[in-house]
């Protein structure tokens, strides 16, 4: 019946918390990518390259790695070895890496297209680039925040490629989550890994050159 709604707890103009439910626990984007990204790096090997921080070192023992780089234009990243524009990484010879991991970056680019093919251009033959992207974020004012991103979005970006593979991943209900600052310690599982294909939270990609 309309206007029978109980909003409960979820009646409120505020979030729970403004720092992505950092302070409950663990924020529900990451729940979301990090297993993609964990299973994506099974028996991948060689030279790494992290984008924008340092997040998934752990995921690859020591046998794996030849060099694992992390590039960010922000001076103070931890963990940083290149700091460069995306949009600009001349300082990188062409094939330089077998792996790219860059989540959640592009949204703070003023052109994901022109970093797209920057990225290709360092990646070798065969090799692999791992993204994820928002669709459903808050306004990210203070860090300079440009787009969202749909699976036709991620998959027209990705054309250079040889091959991919974009997924969307979550829910109308974990984005509501999201939105609200609560953490996936707050939500069932199930819930979370739920995934809609017309109402997703984020899109996850594979890409092979």
């Amino acid at each position: 019946m309309t206007g029978a709604v109980d909003f409960g707890d979820l009646r409120r103009f505020t979030p729970f918390c403004t720092n992505w439910g950092n302070t409950r626990g663990s924020v529900i984007d990451r729940y979301l990518i990090d297993p993609f990204i964990a299973l994506s790096l099974r028996g991948t090997s060689g030279r790494y390259l992290e984008c924008g921080g340092i997040r998934y070192r752990n995921l690859v023992g020591d046998d794996q790695v030849t060099s694992y780089d992390v590039l960010d234009i922000r001076e103070n990243t931890p963990g940083l070895t290149i700091q460069a524009d995306l949009h600009d990484l001349s300082c990188l010879g062409e094939g330089s890496f077998d792996v790219i991991i860059c989540t959640q970056v592009l949204q703070y680019v003023a052109s994901p297209g022109r970093c797209v093919e920057e990225l290709h251009r360092v990646l070798r033959a065969g090799g692999v680039l791992l993204l994820s992207v928002p669709f459903i974020e808050k306004d990210n004012v203070g860090l300079g925040d440009n787009w969202r991103f749909t699976r036709k979005q991620v998959i027209d970006l990705l054309q250079p490629f040889q091959e991919c593979a974009v997924q969307g991943r979550g829910n109308l209900l974990s984005s509501i989550a999201y939105l609200q600052g609560l953490s996936a310690e707050d939500m069932d599982a199930g819930d979370l890994i739920r995934t809609d294909p017309v109402f997703y939270q984020l899109v996850v990609a594979a890409a092979r050159k």
